[in-house]
């Protein structure tokens, strides 16, 4: 009886010894299982700090693409459009002591020839002049027959305004002038200064004698202007001093 006993005893001091010794290791088992979640959970919260959204959006996001080409710093830097179109209404005028053979007017023979006929209401050109004045600088002189009138035009050759329109019944049959055809104001001028190679003063396309003619005016050593006509047909270039 006393040895079944002990025999009982040792068995069942063995089972409970392997039985803690399960126990510690299903819980050493656990903790390496929390561990590594442990482990798991820092390293995704890492990658969120690294690629969160708000260091994106520091480094490339809306707000910081409007602070360095925004709209509104667009608009301030191409503001010159403003300018620009503020600017070309307002041509520079010539000097007095301009050169018209290598000076251009604001205004060109040709579009304000369009002025003349326009205000007049239409017609033909008889005759084209541009001189300085003391008063109103570079004007053009233009005359334009309307039905069996005269419409005598001044308009300015900066800004293309119709200083003065006179209109005479009483109108003088002349021939019809043309600053584009056959001959052009600068092509005049060209063949004049190659006579008289000085400062052109300024110039009128008028008829004479039945031909058409443009009258240079050259500027001399003297006070008075050297005219230098040129014939718009053929060429021909006289000096009349």
């Amino acid at each position: 009886m006393t040895r079944t006993a002990r025999s009982r005893s040792t068995v069942r001091a063995a089972a409970l010894g392997a039985f803690v010794i399960a126990l510690a290791a299903g819980c050493g088992g656990q903790g390496d299982e929390n561990g590594e979640g442990i482990t798991q959970g820092e390293g995704s919260g890492g990658s969120a700090s690294d690629g969160g959204g708000s260091d994106g959006a520091s480094d490339g996001g809306a707000s910081g693409g409007a602070s360095d080409g925004g709209g509104s710093d667009e608009a301030s830097d191409g503001g010159g459009s403003d300018d620009a179109a503020s600017g070309s209404g307002q041509a520079s005028a010539l000097p007095a002591d301009a050169d018209l053979a290598s000076e251009q007017l604001p205004v060109p023979a040709e579009e304000a020839v369009g002025i003349a006929v326009q205000t007049a209401g239409g017609g033909e050109t008889e005759s084209v002049s541009i001189d300085h004045d003391d008063d109103r600088g570079w004007t053009w002189e233009i005359e334009v027959a309307v039905d069996g009138s005269e419409h005598n035009l001044d308009i300015d050759a900066t800004t293309g305004k119709v200083l003065e329109h006179e209109e005479d019944d009483d109108r003088v049959e002349d021939p019809v002038v043309d600053v584009t055809s056959p001959m052009t104001p600068q092509e005049a001028i060209d063949l004049a200064v190659a006579e008289r190679d000085s400062r052109v003063s300024g110039w009128d396309l008028d008829s004479d004698d039945g031909a058409i003619r443009y009258q240079v005016d050259i500027q001399s050593s003297g006070d008075d202007d050297v005219e230098v006509g040129v014939d718009v047909e053929s060429g021909e270039v006289r000096v009349e001093d």
